[in-house]
């Protein structure tokens, strides 16, 4: 909006204004389309929503008023009657039209995308409003009735003490013209033109006294005069009819004696002719001109009453349930086949509703028949496999089973507990049997619909079964069927073994201890068969067409299999733990490593990593002593620098085995592929693993030390520790790591346990006097007994100088050779944040004391300490005898 026609609230307070529609070249459809705005009591504008206006006539107030219908879901935002009072007004760059109602002294807006459609709605008020000065009325009722029309309506059924709003909302023509030749152009206008609010009307209008059935006769009548235009106009018509959108009249249009000629109507499409024509030579397949009639191309009745034929495969008694069968599938062919492209969302979504129904009544009608599960189930135990009905009657046993998860829960359960009574399971197992892909899918798909009801009824049958035939072809399916197969029941072992299903402890026991002991191992023989060459393998099919054992396997075949083992590794515990263990599975998965696709080298290092992440000492200790990283480094080492998925699954393994700081294989990685880590500069995750190996072995090292201290050992001239064989910096740096890591995950180290678990008069009892100075070995340390004891939790970090701080906090100052030792200085203000609980508490302790220099004569028989006021009260010192120094 310009900074000419700015919109004031009432009181003229400034409002944020409704901003114009912006859009690209002007079209009939964009010419009406606006947005609703209303001034909130903020004086701001509130978008109503977006939609098209127009001027329609209101029969009950006789009257015309603005109706503005959303465009998201057809319903009004706006519904205003014209005032016969000037209170209109053009703004925005002749964009926008604003009102302010009278009565509820509301500001309301229009903000047109076309200035053209702005133009006409304004000429439309201005000639209502013309109109209304030329009457000649009474003041009257009709005056009162006229002066309350500026009231607006927000959101259908906003106001239901008006009745004017329903009854205008849906106003449509009271009759329709005659199902007449001449008036076919009056009657598409009337169906394709009218407003939502007239639909319903409209169709209820077409359910009477067989006016519908009229109209098809109609077409017939043009389809015998070969009229190519009236018949295009009944196709407009059949169209506008279906737009219409009514449950009804769907029913009407679909019935058997009129699906015909609806479907015949719709093969005339103006688009498609025109398009025929256009492309054309002229001339036809037999040399004859391609005149009007001859631009018909599609013949949809030919298709539904030639090519559609009608399968009874168990005949279906009920002749209602025969028509609910018909209906749907003539219904997915309007929606799919002839009009998918002029449907809207609504007639989408009610179309695709009615199948359903349609559908779940079949499917309980069927259910409530005994007779017909019965004759069903006999007939598919009594069909050889080779007749080509035993085919059918699996595939309406599969579609049964997947219509049924439409049900609600009970029903469901209800009919497939039926079907597992009438012997559901020994038919499946006949079905996987068969030599056809075909059967042997429907057959894995009605498996996976009864373990999606109920996985206990399958797994209690595989138990059960004699010679548990259906658990051994679904494992031999899997290995050496095909991909799509292998695929499907991939998903049915998965859900099957998933112990978060499984309810009873009965039930996970049996099943899981009859895979383990019978099928698993087929598995880790394909797996082991899958290093095999592919020119050392068999090829041969055998003759069910199922993949040898000793053939070669397919990658895509080995991937499956490998994330069924990864899968069961990270589910089951005990079992599949000392099953890899004892059979050497990681070791025998690994060699694949060796194949040439990578992503099947992908799927091998997955499985490592999946026993890896367990975090468990057995798989670590296993890993170790077989050097199963051997096969996973020696292909990072051949892949090089090239940044592919392989590259980035051993480095996430790498970092994975840091980040959980996995000793013994940190140990065991820097220790063995070192030279390879060196040569990978272009991440930092071998370093950092190197770096956490060295933070590792420090601690080691300074308790082999002399005195078991980092800080045990001859001071050089540059302050550094040599006893240890790590500089105090590194020492004190593997310190603040580990005691990071322990304020982060909130546990607690051997020395914090013991603080917590001494009493507090033993403590007092240790702390009563000074311990005595041995004079062979110089007094290391936080040597006063005092605080020791108040200080147990931060005794290793007092001694490497690191309490508090996020630097190294030992100094060193030095007086000269003639000094009685060396000054050890902690830094001044040690900070209490990140410090734990039991920590601060010591602290504390610590600290209530006068702050003093705490200097130990090593020469004293009885170690006395003698206290001194420091010039610093916030530090701390300790003073190291003079031998320690001289050695």
């Amino acid at each position: 909006m310009d900074g000419e026609g700015n919109m004031q609230a009432n009181g003229g307070m400034a409002a944020v204004e409704p901003q114009p529609l912006g859009g690209e070249a002007a079209d009939y459809t964009n010419l009406q389309r606006v947005k609703v705005y209303r001034l909130n009591e903020s004086g701001h504008w509130d978008d109503k929503g977006t939609g098209h206006v127009s001027c329609e006539y209101m029969e009950q107030s006789d009257s015309v008023g603005l109706v503005v219908v959303s465009e998201e879901d057809q319903q009004p935002l706006l519904v205003h009657r014209i005032s016969r009072e000037d209170i209109y007004q053009r703004q925005g760059g002749d964009t926008i039209i604003t009102w302010t109602d009278p009565d509820i002294h509301t500001d309301i807006a229009l903000s047109f995308q076309e200035a053209m459609g702005c133009n006409y709605i304004w000429e439309q008020i201005s000639s209502v409003q013309h109109t209304y000065k030329k009457s000649d009325m009474a003041s009257g009722d009709m005056g009162g009735r006229m002066r309350r029309g500026a009231v607006d309506e927000y959101e259908f059924g906003s106001a239901p003490d008006d009745g004017f709003y329903q009854d205008s909302g849906r106003a449509g023509p009271s009759e329709l013209p005659p199902a007449e030749l001449g008036s076919l152009a009056e009657l598409v206008k009337v169906v394709t033109e009218c407003s939502p609010f007239a639909r319903e009307k409209i169709a209820n209008l077409a359910l009477k006294k067989g006016y519908l059935r009229q109209l098809l006769d109609l077409f017939k009548t043009c389809e015998d005069l070969d009229d190519m235009e009236s018949l295009h106009m009944m196709y407009t018509l059949v169209r506008g009819l279906v737009l219409l959108n009514d449950a009804n009249l769907f029913d009407e249009l679909l019935r058997d004696e009129n699906v015909f000629d609806v479907v015949g109507a719709l093969e005339y499409d103006p688009e498609y002719s025109e398009a025929e024509e256009t492309s054309g030579d002229g001339v036809g397949d037999a040399g004859e001109p391609t005149g009007v009639g001859a631009q018909q191309k599609v013949q949809h009745r030919a298709f539904l009453r030639d090519s559609v034929v009608f399968k009874e495969v168990v005949p279906i008694q009920d002749p209602a349930i025969r028509a609910k069968i018909h209906q749907t599938y003539r219904i997915g062919y309007l929606k799919d086949v002839i009009l998918p492209r002029v449907l809207d969302d609504a007639t989408f979504g009610t179309l695709t509703s009615i199948m359903l129904f349609n559908n779940v009544e079949v499917v309980l009608a069927l259910q409530q028949d005994p007779a017909f599960l019965k004759e069903l189930f006999n007939r598919l135990k009594s069909t050889p496999r080779a007749d080509p009905g035993w085919d059918d009657l699996v595939g309406f046993l599969q579609e049964l089973c997947s219509l049924a998860k439409h049900l609600q829960v009970q029903q469901r359960g209800s009919l497939f507990a039926s079907l597992i009574q009438h012997g559901l399971f020994h038919v499946l197992t006949d079905v996987l049997k068969a030599e056809s892909e075909t059967s042997q899918l429907k057959g894995a798909d009605v498996l996976m619909s009864t373990l999606h009801n109920d996985p206990s009824a399958l797994r209690a049958f595989l138990v059960k079964q004699e010679d548990h035939a259906l658990f051994d072809r679904i494992v031999e399916l899997f290995v050496q069927g095909e991909e799509g197969l292998q695929a499907q029941l991939f998903e049915l072992l998965k859900l099957m073994l998933d112990p978060e299903t499984m309810d009873q402890p009965v039930e996970k026991s049996g099943f899981l201890e009859l895979f383990y002991d019978h099928y698993v191992d087929k598995l880790v023989a394909s797996v082991g068969a899958g290093a095999t060459k592919e020119e050392d393998a068999g090829t041969e099919p055998t003759q069910s067409g199922l993949r040898p054992l000793d053939s070669f396997v397919p990658a895509w075949n080995l991937v499956k299999t490998i994330e069924l083992l990864c899968f069961c590794v990270q589910h089951h515990s005990f079992r599949i733990k000392y099953y890899v263990l004892r059979n050497n599975v990681v070791e025998k998965v690994l060699n694949l490593t060796k194949r040439r696709e990578k992503y099947l080298v992908v799927a091998a290092i997955r499985f490592l990593r999946s026993c890896v992440g367990l975090k468990d000492e057995f798989y670590n200790r296993y890993i170790i002593k077989n050097n199963l990283f051997g096969p996973v480094m020696k292909a990072f080492g051949e892949n090089g620098a090239r940044y592919n998925l392989l590259n980035s699954s051993v480095l996430e393994l790498v970092d994975f085995v840091r980040r959980e700081n996995i000793k013994g294989l940190i140990e065991y990685l820097v220790v063995t592929y070192d030279e390879l880590f060196s040569g990978v500069e272009y991440v930092d995750t071998f370093r950092l693993l190197k770096l956490r190996y060295q933070q590792a072995q420090q601690p080691k090292t300074a308790a082999s030390a002399p005195g078991g201290s980092l800080m045990n050992g001859p001071v050089g001239a540059n302050g550094a520790f040599f006893g240890a064989g790590f500089s105090r910096e590194t020492a004190a740096a593997a310190q603040a790591m580990e005691a990071h890591r322990r304020r982060r995950d909130g546990s607690m180290d051997q020395s914090e346990e013991d603080y917590f678990n001494t009493d507090d008069d033993e403590e007092d009892e240790e702390a009563v006097g000074p311990a005595p100075a041995v004079d062979d070995e110089p007094l290391v340390g936080p040597s006063p007994p005092s605080l020791s004891a108040q200080f147990i939790p931060m005794a290793a970090e007092y001694e490497a100088g690191l309490v508090g701080s996020k630097r190294p906090l030992v100094d060193e100052e030095y007086a000269g050779d003639d000094d009685t030792g060396k000054r050890i200085k902690q830094d001044d203000g040690v900070e209490e944040e990140g410090l734990t609980a039991a920590q601060r508490n010591a602290l504390t302790g610590l600290n209530t004391e006068p702050n003093v220099e705490v200097a130990t004569d090593p020469n004293s028989e009885g170690g006395e300490v003698e206290h001194k006021p420091t010039s610093k009260p916030t530090s701390n010192w300790v003073s190291v005898g003079q031998e320690e120094q001289n050695q």
